[in-house]
Protein backbone atom coordinates (compact mmCIF):
# COMPACT_ATOMS: atom_id res chain seq x y z
CA UNK A 1 0.00 0.00 0.00
CA UNK A 2 1.00 3.36 -0.69
CA UNK A 3 2.21 5.83 1.85
CA UNK A 4 -0.75 8.55 1.17
CA UNK A 5 -3.16 5.54 0.35
CA UNK A 6 -1.76 4.08 3.57
CA UNK A 7 -2.46 7.68 5.45
CA UNK A 8 -5.99 8.35 4.29
CA UNK A 9 -7.16 4.53 5.00
CA UNK A 10 -6.02 5.48 8.38
CA UNK A 11 -7.50 8.84 8.95
CA UNK A 12 -10.94 7.78 7.60
CA UNK A 13 -10.45 4.10 10.49
CA UNK A 14 -9.95 6.68 13.04
CA UNK A 15 -12.92 8.73 12.86
CA UNK A 16 -14.82 6.45 12.20
CA UNK A 17 -13.66 4.91 15.55
CA UNK A 18 -14.30 8.08 17.43
CA UNK A 19 -18.14 7.25 15.73
CA UNK A 20 -17.98 3.48 17.27
CA UNK A 21 -16.43 5.13 20.43
CA UNK A 22 -19.55 7.50 21.16
CA UNK A 23 -21.97 4.38 20.22
CA UNK A 24 -20.23 2.12 23.09
CA UNK A 25 -19.84 4.70 25.61
CA UNK A 26 -23.91 5.04 24.74
CA UNK A 27 -24.98 1.35 24.83
CA UNK A 28 -22.22 -0.99 26.78
CA UNK A 29 -23.11 -0.02 30.37
CA UNK A 30 -27.04 0.30 30.00
CA UNK A 31 -28.13 -2.47 28.45
CA UNK A 32 -29.08 -3.64 32.08
CA UNK A 33 -29.91 -0.87 33.53
CA UNK A 34 -32.80 -0.81 30.10
CA UNK A 35 -33.61 -3.89 31.06
CA UNK A 36 -34.97 -3.11 34.34
CA UNK A 37 -37.05 -0.75 33.24
CA UNK A 38 -38.35 -3.21 30.53
CA UNK A 39 -39.66 -5.14 34.13
CA UNK A 40 -36.63 -7.67 33.53
CA UNK A 41 -36.34 -10.11 36.54
CA UNK A 42 -32.69 -11.84 37.88
CA UNK A 43 -33.36 -14.65 35.73
CA UNK A 44 -33.39 -12.17 32.48
CA UNK A 45 -30.40 -10.28 33.92
CA UNK A 46 -28.53 -13.87 33.51
CA UNK A 47 -29.72 -14.34 30.28
CA UNK A 48 -28.96 -11.31 29.04
CA UNK A 49 -25.09 -11.13 30.11
CA UNK A 50 -25.11 -15.30 29.21
CA UNK A 51 -26.87 -15.79 25.58
CA UNK A 52 -25.14 -12.98 23.61
CA UNK A 53 -21.24 -13.44 24.96
CA UNK A 54 -21.72 -16.97 24.12
CA UNK A 55 -23.98 -16.42 20.75
CA UNK A 56 -21.04 -13.78 19.84
CA UNK A 57 -18.03 -16.20 20.38
CA UNK A 58 -20.11 -18.98 18.21
CA UNK A 59 -20.60 -16.05 15.60
CA UNK A 60 -16.59 -15.75 15.40
CA UNK A 61 -16.40 -19.22 14.08
CA UNK A 62 -17.58 -18.36 10.69
CA UNK A 63 -15.82 -14.88 10.61
CA UNK A 64 -12.85 -16.43 8.19
CA UNK A 65 -15.48 -18.20 5.76
CA UNK A 66 -17.96 -15.28 5.21
CA UNK A 67 -15.28 -12.64 4.98
CA UNK A 68 -13.65 -14.80 2.34
CA UNK A 69 -16.99 -15.47 0.21
CA UNK A 70 -17.53 -11.62 0.02
CA UNK A 71 -13.98 -11.26 -0.85
CA UNK A 72 -13.83 -7.41 -0.24
CA UNK A 73 -13.71 -7.37 3.69
CA UNK A 74 -14.40 -3.56 3.34
CA UNK A 75 -17.73 -4.42 2.43
CA UNK A 76 -17.89 -6.89 4.59
CA UNK A 77 -17.22 -5.13 7.70
CA UNK A 78 -19.31 -2.47 6.70
CA UNK A 79 -22.20 -4.75 5.95
CA UNK A 80 -21.80 -5.90 9.93
CA UNK A 81 -21.66 -2.07 11.24
CA UNK A 82 -24.90 -0.78 9.28
CA UNK A 83 -26.76 -3.95 10.84
CA UNK A 84 -25.63 -3.47 14.25
CA UNK A 85 -26.84 -0.06 13.61
CA UNK A 86 -30.47 -0.52 12.64
CA UNK A 87 -30.63 -2.96 15.81
CA UNK A 88 -29.78 -0.50 17.83
CA UNK A 89 -32.63 1.99 16.13
CA UNK A 90 -35.13 -0.89 16.92
CA UNK A 91 -34.06 -1.70 20.27
CA UNK A 92 -34.23 2.13 21.18
CA UNK A 93 -38.08 1.80 20.01
CA UNK A 94 -38.94 -1.29 21.66
CA UNK A 95 -41.11 -0.07 24.46
CA UNK A 96 -43.14 2.29 21.40
CA UNK A 97 -43.31 -0.76 18.56
CA UNK A 98 -43.41 -3.86 20.62
CA UNK A 99 -46.11 -4.34 23.58
CA UNK A 100 -45.78 -7.85 25.12
CA UNK A 101 -42.62 -9.77 26.29
CA UNK A 102 -40.17 -6.71 25.71
CA UNK A 103 -37.02 -7.76 27.83
CA UNK A 104 -37.66 -11.26 25.76
CA UNK A 105 -37.24 -9.41 22.53
CA UNK A 106 -34.64 -7.11 24.31
CA UNK A 107 -32.28 -9.96 24.68
CA UNK A 108 -33.22 -11.42 21.22
CA UNK A 109 -32.22 -7.83 19.31
CA UNK A 110 -29.13 -7.43 22.16
CA UNK A 111 -27.63 -11.01 20.60
CA UNK A 112 -28.60 -9.61 17.58
CA UNK A 113 -26.49 -6.83 17.31
CA UNK A 114 -23.62 -8.55 19.52
CA UNK A 115 -23.31 -10.85 16.97
CA UNK A 116 -23.06 -8.34 13.94
CA UNK A 117 -20.53 -6.89 15.71
CA UNK A 118 -18.51 -9.78 16.83
CA UNK A 119 -18.58 -11.71 13.17
CA UNK A 120 -17.04 -8.64 11.32
CA UNK A 121 -14.52 -8.00 14.20
CA UNK A 122 -11.96 -10.20 13.21
CA UNK A 123 -12.49 -9.21 9.38
CA UNK A 124 -11.72 -5.32 10.77
CA UNK A 125 -8.56 -6.65 13.04
CA UNK A 126 -7.08 -8.26 9.80
CA UNK A 127 -7.57 -5.33 7.75
CA UNK A 128 -6.07 -2.85 10.08
CA UNK A 129 -2.81 -5.43 10.94
CA UNK A 130 -2.52 -5.17 6.63
CA UNK A 131 -2.82 -1.39 6.96
CA UNK A 132 -0.82 -0.07 9.76
CA UNK A 133 3.13 -0.32 9.72
CA UNK A 134 4.11 -3.46 11.35
CA UNK A 135 6.47 -1.99 13.14
CA UNK A 136 4.51 0.69 15.08
CA UNK A 137 1.80 -1.62 15.69
CA UNK A 138 2.42 -1.18 19.72
CA UNK A 139 2.72 2.78 19.42
CA UNK A 140 -0.53 2.81 16.74
CA UNK A 141 -2.86 0.73 18.50
CA UNK A 142 -1.50 2.06 21.77
CA UNK A 143 -2.68 5.69 21.05
CA UNK A 144 -5.92 5.21 18.66
CA UNK A 145 -7.09 2.88 21.87
CA UNK A 146 -6.01 6.01 24.45
CA UNK A 147 -8.07 8.58 22.11
CA UNK A 148 -11.45 6.35 21.38
CA UNK A 149 -11.08 4.86 25.35
CA UNK A 150 -11.17 8.66 26.42
CA UNK A 151 -14.24 9.46 23.70
CA UNK A 152 -16.13 6.30 25.11
CA UNK A 153 -15.38 7.01 29.10
CA UNK A 154 -17.24 10.63 28.25
CA UNK A 155 -19.84 9.24 26.29
CA UNK A 156 -20.67 7.09 28.99
CA UNK A 157 -20.88 9.76 31.36
CA UNK A 158 -22.66 11.96 29.56
CA UNK A 159 -25.05 9.10 28.56
CA UNK A 160 -25.30 8.56 32.91
CA UNK A 161 -26.45 12.34 33.24
CA UNK A 162 -28.85 12.53 30.27
CA UNK A 163 -30.57 9.36 31.56
CA UNK A 164 -30.23 11.31 35.23
CA UNK A 165 -32.25 14.37 33.81
CA UNK A 166 -34.93 12.48 32.15
CA UNK A 167 -35.45 10.35 34.66
CA UNK A 168 -39.06 11.31 34.94
CA UNK A 169 -39.24 9.73 31.13
CA UNK A 170 -36.56 6.61 30.80
CA UNK A 171 -38.74 5.40 28.05
CA UNK A 172 -38.09 8.09 26.29
CA UNK A 173 -34.52 8.91 27.45
CA UNK A 174 -33.42 5.26 26.67
CA UNK A 175 -34.95 5.88 23.21
CA UNK A 176 -33.48 8.39 21.94
CA UNK A 177 -29.69 7.54 23.68
CA UNK A 178 -29.79 4.63 21.72
CA UNK A 179 -31.37 5.88 18.46
CA UNK A 180 -28.73 8.09 18.52
CA UNK A 181 -25.88 5.23 19.59
CA UNK A 182 -27.36 3.73 16.17
CA UNK A 183 -27.13 6.79 14.55
CA UNK A 184 -23.03 7.66 15.44
CA UNK A 185 -22.90 3.81 14.59
CA UNK A 186 -24.37 5.03 10.72
CA UNK A 187 -21.77 7.53 10.36
CA UNK A 188 -19.17 5.17 11.58
CA UNK A 189 -20.04 2.40 8.70
CA UNK A 190 -20.24 5.47 6.77
CA UNK A 191 -16.76 6.02 7.06
CA UNK A 192 -15.34 2.78 7.48
CA UNK A 193 -16.56 2.18 4.00
CA UNK A 194 -14.07 4.47 2.84
CA UNK A 195 -11.15 2.86 3.97
CA UNK A 196 -8.99 1.15 0.97
CA UNK A 197 -9.43 -2.62 0.67
CA UNK A 198 -6.27 -5.09 1.09
CA UNK A 199 -6.95 -7.94 -1.75
CA UNK A 200 -7.49 -11.43 0.54
CA UNK A 201 -6.08 -13.53 -1.32
CA UNK A 202 -6.05 -17.38 0.63
CA UNK A 203 -4.24 -20.11 -0.82
CA UNK A 204 -5.68 -23.60 -0.94
CA UNK A 205 -3.11 -24.99 1.61
CA UNK A 206 -3.89 -22.35 4.09
CA UNK A 207 -7.81 -23.15 4.59
CA UNK A 208 -8.27 -24.95 7.61
CA UNK A 209 -11.12 -25.41 10.33
CA UNK A 210 -11.50 -24.71 13.62
CA UNK A 211 -10.92 -28.83 14.32
CA UNK A 212 -7.47 -28.22 12.48
CA UNK A 213 -7.03 -25.52 14.60
CA UNK A 214 -7.06 -27.52 17.78
CA UNK A 215 -4.76 -30.60 16.64
CA UNK A 216 -2.09 -28.30 15.70
CA UNK A 217 -1.62 -27.48 19.35
CA UNK A 218 1.26 -29.71 19.61
CA UNK A 219 2.89 -28.02 17.61
CA UNK A 220 1.80 -24.62 16.68
CA UNK A 221 2.93 -21.38 18.63
CA UNK A 222 -0.12 -19.69 18.03
CA UNK A 223 -2.74 -22.23 19.56
CA UNK A 224 -0.70 -22.51 22.73
CA UNK A 225 -0.88 -18.66 23.19
CA UNK A 226 -4.23 -18.81 22.31
CA UNK A 227 -5.13 -22.08 24.92
CA UNK A 228 -3.04 -19.82 27.89
CA UNK A 229 -5.09 -16.66 27.15
CA UNK A 230 -8.42 -18.57 27.49
CA UNK A 231 -7.53 -20.50 30.41
CA UNK A 232 -6.45 -17.58 31.98
CA UNK A 233 -9.83 -15.25 30.93
CA UNK A 234 -11.70 -18.31 32.69
CA UNK A 235 -9.96 -18.32 36.08
CA UNK A 236 -10.01 -14.03 35.58
CA UNK A 237 -14.19 -14.51 34.76
CA UNK A 238 -14.97 -16.80 37.89
CA UNK A 239 -14.25 -13.61 39.61
CA UNK A 240 -14.96 -10.99 37.30
CA UNK A 241 -18.95 -10.03 37.35
CA UNK A 242 -18.49 -10.03 41.17
CA UNK A 243 -16.82 -7.56 42.31
CA UNK A 244 -19.85 -5.15 41.14
CA UNK A 245 -21.96 -7.19 43.33
CA UNK A 246 -19.04 -6.96 46.33
CA UNK A 247 -18.30 -3.06 46.40
CA UNK A 248 -22.58 -2.26 46.36
CA UNK A 249 -23.65 -5.17 48.98
CA UNK A 250 -21.04 -6.07 50.79
CA UNK A 251 -19.12 -2.93 51.43
CA UNK A 252 -22.20 -0.78 50.97
CA UNK A 253 -20.16 1.75 48.68
CA UNK A 254 -22.46 4.36 47.23
CA UNK A 255 -22.63 4.31 43.08
CA UNK A 256 -20.33 7.42 43.76
CA UNK A 257 -17.65 5.13 45.76
CA UNK A 258 -18.40 2.32 43.07
CA UNK A 259 -17.54 4.70 40.31
CA UNK A 260 -14.68 6.16 41.37
CA UNK A 261 -12.87 2.52 41.37
CA UNK A 262 -14.25 1.95 38.17
CA UNK A 263 -13.01 4.93 36.76
CA UNK A 264 -9.44 4.59 37.97
CA UNK A 265 -9.14 1.17 36.53
CA UNK A 266 -10.58 2.54 33.30
CA UNK A 267 -8.25 5.95 33.44
CA UNK A 268 -4.90 4.44 34.60
CA UNK A 269 -5.90 1.84 31.13
CA UNK A 270 -6.02 4.42 28.71
CA UNK A 271 -3.31 6.81 30.04
CA UNK A 272 -0.72 3.66 30.25
CA UNK A 273 -1.68 2.74 26.72
CA UNK A 274 1.27 5.19 24.92
CA UNK A 275 3.85 3.42 27.39
CA UNK A 276 2.78 -0.36 26.77
CA UNK A 277 3.08 0.55 23.00
CA UNK A 278 6.26 1.56 23.38
CA UNK A 279 7.99 -0.47 25.07
CA UNK A 280 5.97 -3.61 23.12
CA UNK A 281 7.60 -1.95 20.13
CA UNK A 282 11.12 -2.34 21.31
CA UNK A 283 11.31 -5.48 23.43
CA UNK A 284 8.73 -7.62 21.88
CA UNK A 285 4.98 -8.69 22.86
CA UNK A 286 5.74 -12.08 24.42
CA UNK A 287 7.87 -10.20 27.10
CA UNK A 288 5.31 -7.75 28.01
CA UNK A 289 3.06 -10.98 28.30
CA UNK A 290 4.53 -12.54 30.57
CA UNK A 291 5.54 -9.76 32.87
CA UNK A 292 1.67 -8.76 33.26
CA UNK A 293 0.16 -12.09 33.90
CA UNK A 294 2.53 -12.85 36.45
CA UNK A 295 0.50 -9.84 38.48
CA UNK A 296 -2.72 -11.03 37.40
CA UNK A 297 -3.21 -13.42 40.75
CA UNK A 298 -2.40 -10.37 43.00
CA UNK A 299 -4.97 -8.02 41.07
CA UNK A 300 -7.90 -10.49 42.53
CA UNK A 301 -6.44 -11.08 46.04
CA UNK A 302 -5.62 -7.65 46.87
CA UNK A 303 -9.52 -7.44 47.59
CA UNK A 304 -9.13 -9.42 50.09
CA UNK A 305 -7.01 -7.84 52.20
CA UNK A 306 -9.51 -4.34 53.35
CA UNK A 307 -12.11 -2.53 52.24
CA UNK A 308 -10.65 1.24 52.62
CA UNK A 309 -11.37 2.90 49.83
CA UNK A 310 -8.07 4.65 48.69
CA UNK A 311 -6.86 1.40 48.60
CA UNK A 312 -9.06 -0.12 46.37
CA UNK A 313 -8.93 2.89 44.03
CA UNK A 314 -5.23 2.48 43.88
CA UNK A 315 -5.37 -1.50 43.15
CA UNK A 316 -8.34 -1.25 40.41
CA UNK A 317 -5.88 1.80 39.01
CA UNK A 318 -3.24 -1.28 39.15
CA UNK A 319 -5.26 -3.89 37.36
CA UNK A 320 -6.11 -1.56 34.52
CA UNK A 321 -2.52 -0.49 33.72
CA UNK A 322 -1.66 -4.73 33.94
CA UNK A 323 -4.68 -5.58 31.91
CA UNK A 324 -3.61 -2.42 29.58
CA UNK A 325 -0.69 -3.80 28.83
CA UNK A 326 -1.59 -7.24 28.69
CA UNK A 327 -4.57 -7.00 26.11
CA UNK A 328 -2.39 -4.46 24.06
CA UNK A 329 0.34 -6.85 23.26
CA UNK A 330 -2.36 -10.07 23.04
CA UNK A 331 -3.78 -8.08 20.21
CA UNK A 332 -0.42 -7.36 18.68
CA UNK A 333 1.25 -10.84 19.12
CA UNK A 334 -1.58 -12.22 16.72
CA UNK A 335 -0.89 -9.93 14.37
CA UNK A 336 2.70 -10.66 14.36
CA UNK A 337 2.27 -14.88 14.57
CA UNK A 338 -0.85 -15.23 11.96
CA UNK A 339 0.32 -13.98 8.47
CA UNK A 340 -2.00 -12.20 6.55
CA UNK A 341 -3.61 -14.99 4.58
CA UNK A 342 -5.25 -16.96 7.70
CA UNK A 343 -5.06 -13.22 10.11
CA UNK A 344 -8.68 -13.41 9.87
CA UNK A 345 -9.56 -17.12 10.29
CA UNK A 346 -6.60 -16.90 13.29
CA UNK A 347 -8.55 -13.65 14.89
CA UNK A 348 -12.18 -15.28 15.07
CA UNK A 349 -10.54 -18.94 16.30
CA UNK A 350 -8.92 -16.96 19.37
CA UNK A 351 -12.20 -15.05 20.19
CA UNK A 352 -14.40 -18.27 20.03
CA UNK A 353 -11.83 -19.77 22.31
CA UNK A 354 -11.69 -16.63 24.53
CA UNK A 355 -15.79 -16.26 24.45
CA UNK A 356 -16.16 -20.14 25.37
CA UNK A 357 -13.77 -19.50 28.04
CA UNK A 358 -15.11 -16.62 29.41
CA UNK A 359 -19.24 -17.94 29.46
CA UNK A 360 -17.47 -21.02 31.52
CA UNK A 361 -16.06 -18.82 34.18
CA UNK A 362 -18.76 -16.87 34.51
CA UNK A 363 -21.27 -19.59 34.58
CA UNK A 364 -18.97 -21.66 37.00
CA UNK A 365 -18.34 -18.52 39.03
CA UNK A 366 -22.23 -17.64 39.40
CA UNK A 367 -22.84 -21.09 40.26
CA UNK A 368 -19.95 -22.16 43.34
CA UNK A 369 -20.77 -18.40 44.73
CA UNK A 370 -24.01 -19.82 46.15
CA UNK A 371 -22.44 -23.05 47.61
CA UNK A 372 -18.93 -21.91 48.59
CA UNK A 373 -17.85 -20.98 52.40
CA UNK A 374 -17.51 -17.63 53.51
CA UNK A 375 -14.34 -16.47 54.07
CA UNK A 376 -14.16 -14.20 57.44
CA UNK A 377 -12.10 -11.19 57.22
CA UNK A 378 -11.37 -8.72 60.12
CA UNK A 379 -11.64 -4.98 58.43
CA UNK A 380 -10.88 -2.05 61.03
CA UNK A 381 -13.67 -2.13 63.47
CA UNK A 382 -16.02 -4.15 61.86
CA UNK A 383 -16.05 -8.02 60.04
CA UNK A 384 -16.94 -9.23 56.74
CA UNK A 385 -18.30 -12.18 56.17
CA UNK A 386 -18.72 -13.27 52.27
CA UNK A 387 -18.62 -16.22 49.93
CA UNK A 388 -17.46 -13.79 47.59
CA UNK A 389 -14.12 -13.31 49.23
CA UNK A 390 -13.78 -17.07 48.43
CA UNK A 391 -14.87 -16.51 45.00
CA UNK A 392 -11.98 -14.19 44.58
CA UNK A 393 -9.29 -16.39 46.30
CA UNK A 394 -9.99 -19.67 44.46
CA UNK A 395 -10.05 -17.14 40.98
CA UNK A 396 -6.79 -15.75 42.21
CA UNK A 397 -5.39 -18.93 42.77
CA UNK A 398 -6.44 -20.73 39.67
CA UNK A 399 -4.89 -17.89 38.02
CA UNK A 400 -1.28 -18.46 39.68
CA UNK A 401 -1.57 -21.87 38.83
CA UNK A 402 -2.05 -21.33 34.96
CA UNK A 403 0.29 -18.67 34.62
CA UNK A 404 3.20 -20.74 36.45
CA UNK A 405 2.17 -24.05 33.86
CA UNK A 406 1.57 -22.18 30.88
CA UNK A 407 3.50 -18.84 30.91
CA UNK A 408 6.62 -20.42 29.00
CA UNK A 409 4.49 -22.35 26.68
CA UNK A 410 4.87 -19.75 23.83
CA UNK A 411 7.73 -17.97 21.98
CA UNK A 412 7.92 -14.35 20.19
CA UNK A 413 7.33 -14.18 16.71
CA UNK A 414 9.43 -11.45 15.63
CA UNK A 415 12.65 -9.86 16.26
CA UNK A 416 13.13 -7.61 19.68
CA UNK A 417 15.63 -6.00 22.01
CA UNK A 418 16.53 -8.41 24.70
CA UNK A 419 16.31 -7.39 28.22
CA UNK A 420 16.70 -9.00 31.51
CA UNK A 421 13.55 -10.27 33.20
CA UNK A 422 13.97 -8.05 36.38
CA UNK A 423 14.84 -4.98 34.64
CA UNK A 424 12.14 -5.57 32.67
CA UNK A 425 9.93 -5.47 35.72
CA UNK A 426 11.79 -2.61 37.21
CA UNK A 427 10.63 -0.66 34.00
CA UNK A 428 7.12 -1.95 34.89
CA UNK A 429 6.79 -0.97 38.25
CA UNK A 430 8.51 1.95 37.40
CA UNK A 431 11.53 1.62 39.93
CA UNK A 432 13.87 2.00 36.55
CA UNK A 433 13.24 5.81 36.36
CA UNK A 434 12.93 6.56 39.79
CA UNK A 435 16.56 4.81 40.68
CA UNK A 436 17.98 6.70 37.02
CA UNK A 437 16.58 10.04 38.40
CA UNK A 438 18.59 9.55 42.01
CA UNK A 439 21.53 8.83 39.93
CA UNK A 440 21.22 11.73 37.92
CA UNK A 441 21.27 13.62 40.48
CA UNK A 442 23.87 12.23 42.78
CA UNK A 443 25.91 12.71 39.48
CA UNK A 444 25.49 15.66 39.07
CA UNK A 445 25.50 17.29 42.55
CA UNK A 446 29.16 15.14 43.38
CA UNK A 447 30.36 15.88 39.94
CA UNK A 448 29.14 19.41 38.76
CA UNK A 449 32.89 20.07 36.72
CA UNK A 450 32.46 17.32 34.71
CA UNK A 451 28.38 17.76 34.02
CA UNK A 452 29.88 20.96 32.95
CA UNK A 453 32.78 19.74 30.10
CA UNK A 454 29.78 17.63 29.41
CA UNK A 455 27.50 20.34 28.26
CA UNK A 456 30.27 21.96 26.81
Amino acid sequence: MEEPTRKHSLKVSFIDGCFASIMIGFTANYATPFALVLGAKNFHIGLLNAIPQLSSAFGQLPAGDLAERVRSRVRFITYGVMGQALLWLVIGSIPYLIKENQTSWFIILLTLTTISGAIVGPAWSSLMSDTVDKTQYGTYFAWRGRIHGFIALISNLIAGVWLYKMAEDKYLAFAILFCFAGLCRIASGVFLNKMTDVPLEIPLDKRFNYLDFIRRLPESNFAKFTLFVAFLNLAVFIAAPFFAVYMLRNLGFSYTEYALVNTAGALASLLSLPLWGKIADRYGNVKILRATALFTPLLTLSWIVTDNLPYLIITNAFAGYIWAGFNLCAVNFIFDAASPPVRTRCLGYFNFTNGIAIFIGSITGGYMVNYLPPLRLLLGQHIIISNLLTLFFISGFLRMVIVLIGLNSFKEVRTADTIEEHKLLSIILGFKPMIDLGQNIFFRTHNPKQDRSAEL
